[in-house]
């Protein structure tokens, strides 16, 4: 639940500062788990390259936590690899920041 919330958070992120930017055209979608995130032109372009059909929708099963039942969770491809994206680009955010060391006195948590 906590994951997905980051994860929502981090995909709102990206997708504020994609509609901001004006220089290239986005699409939003609602990808698995209803997360939006930014479909952007690159990203099509990379399944197109790949000889794929961005619009086709693919379904995986996916395990939900406390349920030994997986669900079905149904996108476009496009929307898979934009949360693909999307949680590697937190992923590494995450990880740049714990590098981060705070000044000493500075306060904080």
């Amino acid at each position: 639940m906590k994951l997905n919330l980051m994860m929502a958070g981090i995909a709102a992120g990206l997708l504020a500062t994609a509609c901001t930017s004006g220089a290239t055209t986005q699409t939003a979608a609602r990808a698995p788990a209803g997360t939006v995130v930014a479909i952007t032109p690159e990203v099509r372009a990379e399944i197109i390259r790949q000889g794929h059909d961005p619009d086709e929708e693919i379904c995986k099963r996916e395990e939900q936590m406390g349920s030994t039942i997986p669900k079905r969770v149904c996108a476009t491809r496009a929307a898979w690899a934009a949360k693909t994206q999307a949680s590697q680009e937190g992923t590494a955010e995450i990880q740049r920041n714990a590098l981060r060391t705070r000044a000493p006195g500075a306060g904080g948590d």
